[in-house]
Order: structure tokens, then C-alpha cells, then sequence
């Protein structure tokens, strides 16, 4: 299990009387997953307020853009509906090149280490100044990624991915250290081997100790430019009145009433638990670390946010245009789908759960579905549905999925029953080419994934902006 959030926050001890419930003004201190927006991110569903707070990643400083999938330990100021931040810090739990992909499974591996998928793994690309969305299957062996979650014996279940591009060299990775030399000054680590002879030695090496590495990759060989041995230091904050965890969790035990959770053993035993705890679940969890055992955290509140859920095939974005709340079905443009209870639903402002019979026709969603799994009617299975908010005609908006009808001669082709109208100043990319609109049309074929940007009149959008996703 990874040790590497849990040993930063060691000896970090609750008052026994700690009040759960938070009060305006109080210390924040919270480990967990980012939500909300690129321009207003939360966490447990409040906004950070990060103007003058001190942002890091792995002790390096970081001015970066905070993305949703994100895991962060932040420390502030509770005011109700904002935290005021103080200090924030991005925690990387893995970063290498992929060496396997199963897009049916769900799974990667990098370094060693396997990684798992599901509806709520974020996956990203750096796009310019801006991020663009990405699925697991357009992802590939060899490709750089970056990995955040929960990590267990088994593997990490992924909240966020980000892939590199191909020349980046730093990896990124974390472990027990094995067969350590202190004079070759090497030890192997998940089947590779860390020469940390000219690195910055952080702790004291030790066989069998869990260690933090970055540095170059060449083949088996670790390069190491950092090495942390981990040890039980203290993170500075001291004794604090409430401490929050949030995220996915694995290595659920009935039995002994325990589950790991972004680095830590979460004993649930006198929690109160609201919602059915499964491998996969996304909760909210508070109480304390535990004051001889830096790694264990006694639970006095665990809230399931959201179910467990599989990895989608396909997404497409836009206005609802249909539903039925007592089928529990909808429709976005000419694609219809179905939910069910593990249908993850949720909502971006302000990030959290949405009932179904919330979502209204208008309703600008995200949809992450199967394509593969229908049910009687055709209908598709909605792995995740997240509403951005409300479209409206007129506006400059978004839509994403499927292309029919292309039409090379007119340009023009067929998007979520929308007509995508396209003129000489439209702008054309794919694979991060920005493309004349005669080569793209050239490369646009049936079913090609593609994000529209426009002006919906009618049935008709007017596209400023199109962008081959995948096929």
C-alpha cells in the first residue's frame, strides 16, 4: 500500500472531542480530490479561495492550473462555502511511461505498477495554455502519463491522468526498497533499478524502507535525481480539531471494517456509515490519524458521494434535449441513453451528487457512456452524467460525440442531430494540427469522435471550432 500521503500527515493527532461539523472561520485541513472547475475548483464541495496561498507539488513550486481529478492536501480557512487557502499541495502517486493498456478492462500499467479506471478518472492533455479531455482509449502504449489516486497492494485506482509529451524523461514512483547496495548506492524498486549516487537523499537509506524517487528512465535504470526514504516525521500542522478525507477507495475489508483511501487504512469500525461502502465507492470520510500509527485513520463519519462505477467507452457533450424521470431515461440530441443506480450524476457548480429527477431538458451535460451495453430500446448505458449548467440558443457552446452525414463537398456534417455548418474561418484541428478545412474534412470519417464549438440557431450550429477527438 502507499504509505506517501499518510507518512506527510504523521503525528498528525485530533483532539478526542473533535467537532465534526465545521464552523465559519475554523482550521481546514483536508486531503482529497479536486472538483469543481479549471476557474473554481473545490474540494468536499466547498470553493478555494487560493489567492495568496502557498501552491506546491511534490515540495517543488507549482503554477500549474488546479484541474478537477486531482489529488491535493490543503490547509486553510473554513468560511462556510470557501476555504481560504493557505498552503496547497498536488500529490503525484505515479508518473512514467504506460507499458500495457486493456481499454476493455480498464487498465494500464506504468512502472510496474497497474492502474485502474473507472467513470470518475480524469484524463488530460496539455493543450497550449488550455487542458482538453481525454479517454482511456485514446491513450497508448508508451505514452508519458501522470497518475494520482488511491494505491494498494493491487494497484491505484486513478482520480487523474495526464499524458506528457512523448520526449518527457522524469518518472516518477514509489515503494519498498529492496536489495540496497549503500556503497553502489542502488536498491530496486518495483522491478527496476534506482542508482541514487548523485541524487538528493532525503531520510536514511534503509532495505525495506518505503521510498519516494523521481529521475530519468534509460531502459531498467532509475537515474535518481531525488530519493525520500520515508520516515515518521511530523507535517507541521500540529494537533487540529478535525481533519477530512475524500476520494475513491480499494481493499475493502466487512470483516475487519477497514479500507484504504489516498494512503491511508481508514478503520470505519465506530463510524457512521451513510450509503453502501464497495471497492470503487468515491466517499467522504472524517475523524483522526491514528497517535502511534501515522498510516491509520479512525473514522467518525463516512458518507458515500459516489457509487462505484465501470470505465466508459465514449462521451458526448451538450444540451439535454429529452427525459423521462420515472424511466430514467434522456436524450442529447439523437443519442438516447438509460441510468441506474450506478450511474454516476453529479454537477460541477458547486461540485456534488445530483438526484436524477434533478436534471431538466436545457441542461448542459457531459455524458460518459457504453456503447456497447443497451437495453431494449437502443438506448445506451450512462456510465456518468455531469451537468455543467443550463445552454441557451444564441450562445457560444460546446457539443461532443459521434459524427454522421459528412458531407466533403458542403463541409458540413451531422452532430447529435444538429447540422455542424462550417466556413473558411472556421478553425480546424487534430492531433494538435491546426488543419486546413479541406485536409480536415479530407481525414473526417463516419463516427469520428469530434468537439464542436458554435452558435446554435435552430437545428443548425454555426461552427467556430472543430476538433477531431478519436475514432
Amino acid at each position: 500500500m502507499s504509505r506517501k500521503l499518510a507518512l506527510f500527515w504523521s503525528g498528525l493527532v485530533l483532539l478526542a472531542a473533535c467537532q465534526l461539523a465545521p464552523q465559519s472561520g475554523e482550521g481546514f485541513q483536508a486531503l482529497g480530490v479536486l472538483g469543481g472547475t479549471p476557474e473554481r475548483p473545490t474540494l468536499m464541495g466547498k470553493v478555494l479561495d487560493t489567492a495568496g496561498a502557498n501552491l506546491t507539488k511534490e515540495g517543488e513550486a507549482f503554477a500549474g492550473t488546479l484541474l478537477p481529478g486531482m489529488v491535493v492536501q490543503v490547509s486553510g480557512t473554513d468560511l462556510g462555502s470557501t476555504v481560504r487557502v493557505t498552503s496547497l499541495e498536488v500529490q503525484v502517486e505515479l508518473k512514467g511511461p504506460i507499458t500495457s493498456l486493456d481499454t476493455t478492462a480498464g487498465t494500464l500499467e506504468v512502472l510496474g505498477q497497474r492502474v485502474l479506471t473507472d467513470a470518475s478518472t480524469r484524463i488530460y492533455q496539455k493543450a497550449g495554455s488550455t487542458y482538453r479531455t481525454l479517454l482511456l482509449a485514446d491513450l497508448a502504449v508508451g505514452d508519458v502519463v501522470e497518475v494520482h489516486g488511491t494505491a494498494t497492494d493491487s494497484g491505484v485506482l486513478a482520480t487523474y491522468i495526464e499524458r506528457y509529451p512523448a520526449t518527457t524523461q522524469e518518472v516518477e514512483l514509489e515503494g519498498q526498497a529492496t536489495d540496497l547496495d549503500s556503497t553502489a548506492k542502488t536498491f530496486l524498486l518495483n522491478g527496476y533499478l534506482v542508482d541514487y549516487s548523485w541524487a538528493r537523499v532525503e531520510g536514511t537509506p534503509a532495505d525495506g524502507a518505503w521510498v519516494e524517487v523521481k529521475g530519468i528512465l534509460s531502459g531498467t535504470t532509475i537515474q535518481a535525481s531525488k530519493v525520500e526514504f520515508k520516515t515518521s516525521g511530523n507535517s507541521g500542522y500540529g494537533a487540529s480539531r478535525r481533519v477530512e478525507l475524500e476520494g475513491p477507495i480499494l481493499g475493502l475489508d466487512p470483516a475487519q471494517k477497514t479500507f484504504q483511501l489516498l494512503g491511508y487504512t481508514v478503520d470505519y469500525s465506530a463510524a457512521n456509515v451513510v450509503g453502501t461502502l464497495v471497492d470503487g465507492a468515491y466517499v467522504e470520510a472524517k475523524g483522526q490519524v491514528d497517535a502511534s500509527d501515522p498510516t491509520l485513520f479512525h473514522a467518525q463519519l463516512v458518507k458515500v458521494k459516489y457509487p462505484s462505477s465501470r470505465t466508459p467507452k465514449a462521451e458526448a457533450e451538450g444540451q439535454i434535449t429529452a427525459i423521462d424521470p420515472a424511466a430514467r431515461t434522456f436524450e442529447l440530441g439523437s443519442l438516447r441513453f438509460y441510468v441506474d443506480d450506478h450511474t454516476v450524476l453529479k454537477r460541477d457548480d458547486p461540485d456534488g451528487p445530483l438526484a436524477f429527477a434533478d436534471i431538466r431538458v436545457g441542461d448542459y451535460a457531459e455524458v460518459y457512456y457504453d456503447p456497447t451495453a443497451t437495453d431494449a430500446e437502443g438506448r445506451y448505458y450512462a456510465v456518468k452524467v455531469e451537468v455543467k449548467g443550463t445552454g441557451s440558443g444564441g450562445d457560444t457552446s460546446e457539443w461532443e460525440g459521434p459524427v454522421t452525414a459528412v458531407d466533403h463537398t458542403a463541409y458540413t456534417f451531422q452532430l447529435l442531430g444538429y447540422l455542424v455548418t462550417t466556413t473558411p474561418s472556421t478553425q480546424f484541428e487534430a492531433r494538435d494540427q491546426h488543419l486546413t478545412r479541406e485536409d480536415f474534412f479530407t481525414l473526417l470519417r463516419e463516427g469520428d469522435r469530434v468537439e464542436v464549438k458554435g452558435t446554435l440557431s435552430g437545428t443548425t450550429i454555426q461552427a467556430s471550432k472543430v476538433e477531431l477527438k478519436g475514432r
